[in-house]
Formats: structure tokens, C-alpha cells, sequence
């Protein structure tokens, strides 16, 4: 077995008359980063809402209807109305957190763990193990911030 430019050249077993060929390919793939949006319903123009609203004629427009067809009107009509009104923003994403070593890191998703362990089980035991995780974590965020900073007071 040789290789030849990242390339793997396999030799013949016995009397077989059977070669391989491996290839090793490296590919660096560009990551797709599409800007996503969300409703932001603190600047939703609520006055506006409900004028429009209201200019709806709701007696004949669900007049001889089903529930169900009423139900599909009026859904449709809240759906227009929050399209309309409500702004998007842009989403931000969430960056890690720098002053976090690794440490902290994995502290802070067993304390994650055991909490959910704790509320499926419920148990006295499941708490203490909980409290004392979340004591561990609180103490290394603590200490990991406290070298980040100082780590930037001297540079």
C-alpha cells in the first residue's frame, strides 16, 4: 500500500486481479448565512389593528357559515392583519459568551442536565445534586470572568 498525492493505492490480495483506489478529498464548504426576520410585536401599531378591524362587516362576512369556515375567516383575517401592521426585525444571533473558559462551559450544561433530571423525577436527592451543580457553575462563571478581565487589564 502506497500513497501518492493523498491518494491510497491498494496492491492485490493473493490471485485477485482486484485494485482499489482511495481518494481523500478535503472540501471547504461556504456556510449559507441568510438573514432571518421575526415579528417584533413591541412596535406593533395596535391603533391601526383595530380600525381596519373594524371596518370588516363581521355580520355578513360570517353570516350562514360553519364554525369551522368562521374560524378559517377570521384566522385569515388576523394573519392579513399582523402581515400589514407588525414590523419585522432582523434576528440577531447569538454570539458565545467570551469571558466563559471551556470549564464553565461544561459546569453550566451538566447544572442543565441534572435540572432537567430533577424536574422529570422530582426527588429530594435529585435537588441536592442540583444545588450543588448549580453552585459549581456559579463559582467558575464567576472565577472565568474574573480572569477575563483581568486578562484584558493587561494587555
Amino acid at each position: 500500500m502506497e500513497f501518492v498525492d493523498n491518494v491510497k493505492i491498494c496492491e492485490p490480495l493473493g490471485c485477485s486481479d482486484h485494485n482499489q483506489i482511495h481518494f481523500i478529498i478535503k472540501v471547504k464548504g461556504e456556510r449559507n448565512r441568510k438573514i432571518r426576520y421575526r415579528k417584533h410585536f413591541h412596535k406593533e401599531r395596535y391603533k391601526d389593528m383595530r380600525e381596519y378591524l373594524a371596518k370588516i362587516d363581521w355580520n355578513n362576512t360570517l353570516k350562514n357559515k360553519t364554525a369551522t369556515e368562521c374560524w378559517n375567516i377570521l384566522k385569515s383575517e388576523i394573519d392579513c392583519v399582523v402581515d400589514k401592521f407588525v414590523p419585522l426585525k432582523k434576528q440577531g444571533k447569538r454570539s458565545k459568551k467570551k469571558h466563559l473558559s471551556k470549564e464553565a462551559i461544561r459546569k453550566i450544561k451538566y447544572k442543565q442536565m441534572v435540572w432537567k433530571r430533577y424536574r422529570h423525577i422530582g426527588s429530594e436527592e435529585d435537588y441536592s445534586i442540583y444545588k450543588e451543580a448549580l453552585n459549581q457553575a456559579t463559582a467558575e462563571i464567576r472565577n472565568s470572568k474574573r480572569s477575563y478581565e483581568q486578562k484584558l487589564l493587561l494587555i
